[in-house]
C-alpha cells in the first residue's frame, strides 16, 4: 500500500459546506478517472491551466480565479468540507474557470492529467510531517516532484510555499 501524504480526518461540515457539496459538485466536479481528461473540454476553452493541490477551504483559489478569469484553475483536495466551501465560492461568484477534484493529487496526476498540460502547479503550505519518522509521509518527495515535472509544459512553475524554514530547505534541496 502506498504512503499518503494526507490524512482524511471526518470532520463538522456546514449547512453552506454540505450544499455547495451536494448541489455544486456535479456542475463543478472533475472525476477520478482511469483516462486522461481533456481539461480543455471540460472548461470549453484553451485557457492556460493552473492546478493547486490541497487548496483547503479554497479562499485562496477562488480568489486567484476570480482575478484571472483568463486561466482555468483545477483544484485538488481530500478534505470534504474544504470542496464544499470552495464549490459554494464557485458558484456564488460565478467562476467558470474552476474545477474541482475532490481525490488524491497524486492519483489526479497519474491517471488524470496528461504529460505537459499543466502551466502552473501551486502547493500552499503542505503538511511538512515535523517528526522524522513521518517525513516518509511528505507529499514533496523526489517522485512527486518527477510526476508533476512530468505534467507541467515546457517553462511551467511549479509554486510551493511554506512557513516552517526546515521544510522550506527540504523542498530546496530536493530542488
Amino acid at each position: 500500500r502506498p504512503i499518503r501524504s494526507f490524512v482524511i480526518r471526518s470532520g463538522r461540515m456546514t449547512a453552506g459546506q454540505k450544499l455547495g457539496l451536494n448541489s455544486h459538485l456535479e456542475q463543478w466536479g472533475l472525476t477520478l478517472s482511469d483516462k486522461t481528461i481533456d481539461f480543455s473540454a471540460a472548461f470549453n476553452n484553451q485557457n492556460p491551466l493552473v492546478m493547486e493541490i490541497g487548496f483547503g477551504m479554497g479562499d485562496s483559489l477562488a480568489e486567484m480565479a476570480e482575478a484571472n478569469p483568463q486561466w482555468n484553475f483545477i483544484g485538488v483536495e481530500v478534505h470534504t468540507p474544504g470542496v464544499g466551501r470552495l464549490l459554494s465560492l464557485v458558484e456564488n461568484k460565478s467562476l467558470a474557470n474552476v474545477r474541482v477534484f475532490s481525490d488524491d493529487a497524486v492519483k489526479v496526476l497519474q491517471q488524470c492529467t496528461a504529460a505537459n498540460s499543466l502551466n502552473r502547479v501551486n502547493i500552499y503550505f503542505p503538511d511538512p510531517w515535523h517528526k522524522t519518522k513521518h517525513h516518509k509521509r511528505r507529499l514533496i518527495q523526489t517522485e512527486f516532484l518527477t510526476l508533476v515535472h512530468s505534467r507541467l509544459e515546457t517553462g511551467g512553475l511549479l509554486h510551493i510555499a511554506t512557513d516552517w524554514q526546515d521544510y522550506a530547505n527540504y523542498v530546496l534541496k530536493l530542488m
